[in-house]
């Protein structure tokens, strides 16, 4: 799907009018009609402001598959945020470098793969 799709469904997914969307992030409706139907795409800032008023990510508006991203997207969002052992985890990590983070994942494989000899 293009930008302009998945603009479009973020929007109507958030009960929003072309018109709604425009003013919350401070640009014409035309603005918004053209990104949607006319394949043009705004500035970064722009996007930002876009993705903040959807409650989506930017990630979410390009991508190629906008369905299935944005389900995984807040299937995750759901678990960690239902899951207070995950909220505490993710909170950790979240301050660690990747290559700690890769070290405490094969850690856990590791362990795992003891657990079940």
């Amino acid at each position: 799907m293009t930008f302009g799709e998945n603009l479009k469904k973020a929007r109507k997914n958030k009960g929003f009018t072309q018109k709604d969307l425009a003013e919350i992030v401070g640009i014409k409706r035309s603005t918004i009609a053209g990104y949607e139907s006319k394949d043009q795409e705004p500035a970064y800032k722009v996007l930002k402001k876009i993705a903040k008023a959807l409650d989506c990510s930017i990630d979410t508006l390009l991508a190629v598959d906008y369905d299935n991203y944005k389900v995984s997207e807040s299937n995750v969002t759901k678990e960690i945020l239902h899951n207070d052992q995950l909220k505490l985890l993710f909170n950790e990590i979240r301050e660690m470098s990747n290559d700690k983070i890769e070290f405490y994942r094969n850690l856990i494989k590791f362990i795992e793969s003891e657990k079940n000899e």
